[in-house]
């Protein structure tokens, strides 16, 4: 069945993201194409982490996060935050909620509730605050590779 839901999915194009919290000092941040509104009212949105991802213990503590969603041309930072890291790149900025320079937008999240989803946490974050960068196309997930838009 594995293999199946996996083959089925890489039909369903989406966008990339890096979700990212910061703990004390410790910064983190992963590649998620599973983010999706849930709500405009309260503002609402949902992320799925696994449970293994260096990302879940720091975004546990901290109890906010951001999610930044990388514009076409961002492959590279994609695979650096999907465990293929670049030596000495390091996007995130320094506050309190990272946020991922060259992002088409940053959302800025407290934890609002988490559920169990298998292997993942769901996480719900309430988003207190939107960044909006240049307004660019998106980079887009399909079929195990990445895409442009026509």
């Amino acid at each position: 069945m594995q293999d199946q839901l996996r083959q089925v999915m890489s039909h369903w194009p989406s966008g990339v993201t890096v979700i990212a919290a910061r703990y004390s000092n410790e910064a983190r941040g992963m590649t998620a194409s599973s983010f999706t509104s849930v709500s405009l009212e309260p503002p609402l949105i949902l992320v799925c982490v696994n449970e293994t991802a260096h990302l879940w213990p720091v975004l546990e503590k901290a109890g906010r996060f951001t999610v930044n969603l990388l514009p076409e041309g961002h492959e590279h930072t994609s695979a650096h935050f999907a465990g293929r890291p670049i030596e000495g790149y390091n996007p995130l900025s320094q506050e309190e909620s990272p946020v991922l320079e060259g992002a088409m937008a940053t959302l800025h999240c407290k934890t609002w509730a988490i559920y169990p989803g298998g292997t993942h946490k769901i996480v719900v974050g309430e988003v207190e605050k939107v960044t909006l960068g240049k307004e660019v196309r998106p980079l887009v997930y399909w079929n195990r590779g990445y895409r442009q838009l026509p």
